[in-house]
């Protein structure tokens, strides 16, 4: 019989009550209590957060390492799925082009003449042909001759493309040689291929017509009619499926071994490759390339993918099209199959990687190119006069044409005429290339971009007339390895302009088809016409419309390679890592929970004391002295706040000076003698003044807070040199620093101190853009903006100026103005750091200047020498720089001599071995020029009064 306490006994249940409001009160009163739950709040709370931390951080590490060992496995099947396409477009290619040479020939036949030749009749009597002196008589032959417009490409050109893809086949399709049997197999595939896609193209032209309105077809017919487009398409893409699976299984072995050796593993990471034609909507798309074919028995190969997968591919595909460009990039997308964590991984196929390549440098630099914005805007300019060409040259062809007899174009005046003037265009597009190249010489790491820029016109024409048949990838590479590959590259393609210019065959020369020994040119001179005035006429880069990398990519982007990756092992270790962990943590939080009860019992006694004093310091006495704690952080507490208290006895002591001091230094000095500093004094100091070039139109351009983030940025740079070389922050003016070297307090070599100051600031300034440019930070005006430094010294009145309430430490004086009209005048000379000739006398000895003039400055009547300040003598100063110089000064001697046309040979040499432009040069010959016109008054000192600032 089970025991049961009566609810009767009030003692018992008071207990109950009283333990539990025991328990409570120990949660929601002392310290104890709270930093217990407090510190098992925070464990709970931070294992909570470092659990999804580190899962987050684990699957992100797992998928870039995946996508890394993804990358490399893509490449090598890129170039396996361009040598597989390119092996397919050169068998539809052979059937296409056999058809196409068949028709055109046909279709040119009209172009003929005949000739009549008139012959003596001969007879021939023991193997010797005779007339008999003309007794026989004469016969009259008529002969059909071609002309120029009746030549098209030959068959000949076909079985050399096609013994060519013979030879790729035989020589990569593995042990056993491709034979003739199977080599037919694939050309009647390819036949049938292009029959299909002949069909389907032209049931889709009438389909678009009569969705246009320009034919009139009932609903029915309509239907039919998409049903058709739908089945001869569906057709197309199961005979080129049929001929690429074919060409694979010829393939397999050796590349199975290839892929072996690389270490590719194909049971991790599943390969499949998509034709653009063979993504359909509402069909279900087949691969050209499936890598299962190297690993069928692994779990990722053995699975089918359900619609999801279908709907994914379709997706991405038109993310490429119609959002992100051909180039973006595409999100992957993860998902569970068959017990597996996978992800899919999209990326674009392209075919004609040397043009591709470029059309994606060109593509990458459309938001970066600086200065080369202004070359965009004058080859437009080229481009308008280009683009009237190719009309003219049309219609005149049309004309030669159709005379009797048809005339070559190269005979004809007109024709050569047009094509001089648009060869005389591209040389002047040219020339303005090199010419901003030379200019804006590029970086290492921009001369692929530059490269690029220049040559991807015609790298896109010989891919687009070239057909191939040993694509190995590497015709980008190969491009910029040498000087020498360079000039062969370049000898390719002015070879086929020269072609197309000169108008003299209408099929390649075999002096042209020597120079492309990797494939033949599979179109005729007219064809290659409209392929290279398409190229040239387009803008480079353009903000709207098509332009030269847009048409690349567009006519190379050739499919998808989806990449399945099999993330399973890895996420699953991940997950028992991450239990493994919690359950530790719960451990140690159990255990500093218990800690955190213990010994804040101790803790609290101590604190208590603090407090207790701490609440006498903030009724207002300021002689506590806190119990010191001994070595431990109480004890370290009691000094800290025996120090507060001390500091807060000398706060109303320097709380006026707090309240108008900026400058430790200052702060300093006015603790000694705060008296000495009001009463101000003259001493030799080194007015110190800079300022940013252009910052107002900057600042317009950036938010309240971008501005805010670059001035920080910047003042605090600038200001830590200033101090680092014992100088005084003066004042911010804006983006403008004022500083002081020499007082309050005294400092050896000051005005050396103060240049090294201004040639550090340069440095540093160097490094702010290098990372605002790799960061992408502000604005490209902000990332490139330019200080002016004017420095001179001399005596000005130093001291605190102001009204008794408020006044600032600052300079006053002839010497402090020079100082600012240094700095403004920098701008007029394109100098960084402007000296006067008091400061040049202290420094000449230890830093590199230039002697740039002799002005008179606005306000004041004594001349001054005016010298920039380079570098330091003893740093790596280029040779062409001390030449510069030395030309520079001695054009400056020569123009106080009044030998103005020497002077000016000196500066242009000075600018000429410098390798850049100058500003002062230019200012300097401006005025050589002026005073030959108009010569100074014989009294003239060579000074030169400034008018402004």
């Amino acid at each position: 019989m089970k025991e049961t306490l009566p609810s009767s006994h009030p003692s018992f249940l008071n207990r109950i009550r009283s333990g539990f409001k025991g328990i409570l009160r120990l949660f929601y009163s002392g310290i104890r209590a709270k930093l217990a739950l407090f510190t098992g709040s925070l464990i709970v709370l931070t294992i909570f957060i470092l659990s999804v931390i580190y899962v987050k951080q684990q699957t992100e590490i797992l998928t870039d390492s995946y996508e890394r060992e993804a990358a490399i496995s893509r490449r090598y099947i890129s170039s396996l799925v361009l040598e597989l396409d390119n092996i397919s477009q050169s068998l539809i290619r052979i059937e296409e082009f056999r058809d196409r040479v068949s028709k055109q020939t046909e279709a040119l036949k009209k172009y003929r003449t005949t000739k009549t030749l008139v012959q003596e009749k001969k007879v021939s009597f023991f193997g010797i042909k005779t007339s008999l002196f003309g007794a026989l008589g004469k016969n009259k032959i008529r002969k059909t001759l071609d002309t120029y417009y009746s030549e098209y490409l030959s068959k000949g050109d076909i079985e050399v493309l096609e013994k060519n893809v013979k030879a790729q086949l035989q020589q990569n399709g593995g042990h056993e040689p491709v034979g003739e049997r199977e080599f037919s197999q694939l050309q009647h595939l390819a036949k049938q291929v292009v029959f299909a896609e002949r069909d389907a193209s032209l049931l889709r032209k009438r389909l678009y017509e009569v969705k246009e309105n320009r034919e009139k077809m009932d609903a029915t017919e309509l239907s039919a009619l998409e049903e058709d487009v739908r089945e001869k398409s569906l057709l197309a893409r199961k005979r080129r499926s049929a001929m690429d699976s074919k060409i694979v299984q010829l393939l397999a072995d050796s590349r199975r071994k290839k892929i072996k050796d690389l270490g590719l593993d194909t049971g991790r990471f599943r390969l499949q490759t998509f034709p653009l034609s063979g993504i359909l909507p509402g069909q279900d798309s087949e691969p050209t390339l499936d890598t299962r074919i190297f690993d069928p028995e692994s779990p990722l190969n053995e699975i089918s993918f359900d619609s999801n997968l279908e709907e994914g591919l379709k997706r991405s595909l038109n993310t490429l099209v119609e959002k992100v460009g051909v180039t973006g990039e595409i999100p992957p997308d993860s998902f569970q199959h068959s017990g597996l964590e996978l992800q899919a991984l999209y990326s674009p196929h392209f075919r004609n990687p040397a043009s591709t390549e470029r059309a994606k440098l060109v593509e990458a630099s459309r938001n970066h190119l600086g200065a080369w914005n202004s070359y965009l805007s004058e080859e437009r300019a080229i481009l308008v006069d280009l683009s009237k060409i190719p009309p003219l040259l049309t219609t005149r062809l049309r004309e030669l044409r159709e005379k009797k007899p048809p005339i070559p174009p190269f005979k004809d005046k007109e024709f050569r005429k047009q094509y001089e003037n648009y060869e005389s265009l591209i040389r002047k597009r040219d020339l303005l290339f090199a010419t901003y190249k030379r200019n804006h010489p590029p970086k290492e790491e921009e001369q692929e971009r530059l490269e690029a820029l220049g040559s991807i016109r015609d790298s896109a024409l010989e891919d687009l007339v070239l057909l191939r048949f040993r694509p190995d990838g590497s015709d980008y590479e190969r491009s910029l390895r040498s000087e020498e590959e360079s000039r062969i590259f370049r000898e390719r393609w002015t070879s086929l302009r020269q072609w197309i210019y000169s108008g003299e065959s209408e099929t390649p020369t075999a002096k042209l088809k020597a120079l492309f020994p990797d494939g033949i040119i599979g179109n005729s001179r007219t064809e290659a016409e409209q392929i290279l005035w398409k190229l040239d006429t387009v803008p480079l880069l353009s903000g709207e419309g098509d332009d030269v990398p847009t048409i690349v990519l567009s006519s190379n982007f050739s499919g998808l390679i989806r990449t399945i990756v099999d993330r399973t092992e890895g996420l699953k270790s991940i997950r028992n890592n991450r239990d493994r962990a919690v359950l530790s943590a719960l451990g140690i939080c159990g255990f500093s929970i218990f800690l955190a009860v213990f010994i804040s019992g101790i803790v609290v006694q101590r604190i208590k004391r603090l407090i207790r004093d701490a609440e006498e310091v903030g009724e207002g006495d300021l002689n506590v002295e806190f119990e010191p704690g001994g070595n431990d952080e109480f004890g370290n507490l009691s000094v800290a706040l025996n120090h507060m208290v001390g500091g807060l006895r000398e706060r109303e002591k320097i709380k006026g000076i707090l309240g108008s001091m900026i400058d430790p230094v200052v702060i300093g000095e006015a603790m000694k003698d705060l008296a000495a500093l009001k009463r101000g004094t003259e001493k030799r100091v080194t007015a110190f003044f800079s300022d940013v070039a252009g910052f107002s139109a900057i600042s317009e351009k950036l938010s309240s807070v971008e501005l805010a983030e670059l001035l920080n940025e910047y003042l605090s740079a600038m200001t830590l040199i200033l101090k680092d070389h014992e100088g005084v922050l003066d004042k911010y003016i804006g983006d403008a620093i004022v500083g002081i070297f020499n007082a309050p307090v005294e400092v050896e070599q000051h005005c050396l101190k103060a240049t090294r100051a201004s040639l550090k600031m340069l440095a540093k300034l160097e490094e702010l853009r290098k990372s605002w440019e790799k960061d992408h930070r502000y604005i490209p005006e902000a990332r490139a903006m330019q200080i002016r430094i004017g420095l001179n010294t001399g005596l000005a009145k130093v001291g605190f100026m102001g009204t008794d309430a408020l006044a600032s430490y600052t300079m006053m004086g002839d010497t402090v103005n020079l100082a600012a009209r240094l700095e403004a005048a920098g701008k007029d000379y394109g100098v960084s750091i402007l000296v006067s000739d008091a400061v040049y006398g202290e420094i000449k000895d230890s830093i590199l200047t230039r002697k740039l003039d002799l002005v008179r400055v606005k306000g004041k009547t004594e001349p001054v020498v005016l010298y920039e300040a380079i570098a330091e003598k003893n740093a790596a100063v280029p040779t062409s720089i001390k030449e510069s110089i030395a030309l520079y000064e001695e054009g400056i001697s020569r123009y106080l001599e009044r030998h103005w046309d020497k002077a000016v040979r000196c500066f242009q040499e000075s600018e000429t071995v410098k390798k850049q432009s100058d500003k002062s040069v230019h200012l300097l010959i401006d005025r050589c020029k002026e005073y030959l016109k108009n010569p100074p008054p014989a009294n003239w000192d060579g000074v030169y009064t400034r008018d402004h600032k």
